[in-house]
């Protein structure tokens, strides 16, 4: 029997009743009561509906605008497949979704629409609700990118999470970042490596490390500068606490730095060279302790453009988006200079600072929490991001870390191409 037929029937035994006048105020009553619940539910579905066909829409317009190397009937087709992808079967049910993309003067212009069938809206005449999306995105031929990956290979990423080698999914989901920009823009787009455990191995300029002098260069495993030099960009000066490879701290030293160069454990500096960066992901391994303060350290020094490093665009480049994504699995274990004693509370504290000075500098700083229960690093990393409810990501037992790297991903493709 159908709804409508049920609730006549209740209507008419009700009017029946000895009771007669109560029942036919509360038979009466009961319409309107009905109606407005009925509203309620499908209102809600409605807003579930609207927010994922918006969703899928934007994913597919975003991918379409990418797609810079493509013919613009490919553009087309890729917007749609990634709507395809992105659309939620759960939100809309078995709904037929109409759908379009096109390109019109440097924009691409998307549309979607499908009808939502309603359940007691029915009771006032109403079979179904249109839900529609629409967006439009700029396609700017002269953005570009320069993303500084700042990955977390100490020890512990060696552990297993939701049946999986942790440092094993990261550098799967990084290579599919790499690769998902690399294929779309890979004019425009340029990434760097800064791969830390308690030290980083890295090639510098003799006058920039302690200790050296005359031409050429330094390389080997250091630590962070001495403080205020450690939170900032600066070249370092003739000072000796402004330069690096200051004394190894000796809590973790006789981990040593062996295990580097056979981990390939090796900053590599902003590049368009994706291939060496993929082989790069693909040979680190695991080692020692975690020293956070230092990757940050020489992630903001990759996309600076003041030396050691010359490959990052000037701060007053508007059409260049410097982007940092700041990967760890623990905490800080490793002491680090400050204006008082080395501690690893220091290093803590020098994290702080040094995400608040990179975006000072125009630079989007992105994290990601990877299993990690210590609040107060995860508070730590959400602050350290530009924008905490888009830039922040964390990832547990579970939880997928290709989403999170997945989500990165769209979040640079929308800076590099800004959406209406």
């Amino acid at each position: 029997m159908a709804l409508g037929s049920k609730l006549a029937s209740v209507l008419r035994r009700m009017a029946f009743d000895q009771n007669g006048t109560t029942a036919v105020i509360v038979a009466l009553a009961a319409v309107p009561m009905l109606l407005a619940a009925g509203v309620g539910i499908d209102m809600v579905r409605y807003a579930s509906a609207r927010s994922a066909l918006q969703s899928a829409l934007d994913a597919g317009a975003l991918a379409a605008a990418a797609a810079t190397n493509l013919s613009t009937p490919a553009r087309i087709a890729a917007g749609d497949s990634t709507f395809s992808e992105n659309i939620e079967a759960a939100a809309i049910g078995s709904a037929t979704v109409s759908r379009s993309f096109s390109m019109v003067d440097g924009t691409v212009m998307a549309a979607a629409s499908f009808e939502l069938p309603v359940s007691l809206m029915q009771l006032a005449g109403f079979s179904a609700m249109e839900v529609e999306a629409e967006t439009e995105i700029n396609i700017p031929q002269n953005k570009k990118a320069e993303i500084a990956l700042v990955l977390d290979y100490s020890g512990s990423m060696n552990e297993v999470l939701s049946g999986e080698v942790k440092y094993v999914a990261m550098r799967n989901a990084a290579k599919d970042l790499v690769n998902g920009l690399a294929d779309s823009n890979p004019a425009n787009v340029k990434f760097g490596l800064v791969p830390f455990s308690h030290h980083v191995w890295v090639t510098l300029p003799k006058q920039y490390v302690k200790g050296q002098s005359g031409a050429g260069n330094w390389t080997g495993c250091t630590q962070d500068r001495k403080y205020p030099h450690n939170v900032t960009d600066a070249t370092p000066t003739s000072a000796v606490a402004s330069k690096w490879g200051q004394p190894i701290a000796p809590v973790h030293a006789s981990s040593g730095c062996g295990a580097y160069v056979p981990n390939d454990l090796i900053v590599k500096p902003l590049t368009d060279d994706f291939a060496a960066i993929n082989t790069q992901l693909d040979a680190m391994e695991p080692y020692a302790w975690t020293h956070i303060a230092l990757g940050a350290e020489f992630g903001y020094h990759l996309l600076s453009p003041n030396a050691p490093f010359a490959e990052g665009a000037s701060y007053a480049d508007t059409t260049t988006q410097k982007i940092m994504v700041l990967l760890t699995d623990g905490m800080q274990t490793e002491p680090a200079f400050g204006p008082g004693p080395r501690t690893v509370a220091q290093g803590e504290d020098n994290l702080e600072e040094i995400c608040a000075n990179a975006k000072a500098s125009g630079i989007t700083v992105m994290s990601i929490a990877y299993n990690i229960d210590d609040v107060a690093t995860v508070d730590r990393l959400r602050n350290c991001t530009t924008d905490p409810d888009k830039d922040f990501f964390s990832v547990g037992e579970g939880e997928n870390i290709a989403a999170a790297f997945d989500a990165i991903k769209q979040q640079i493709t929308a800076q590099i191409f800004i959406g209406k």
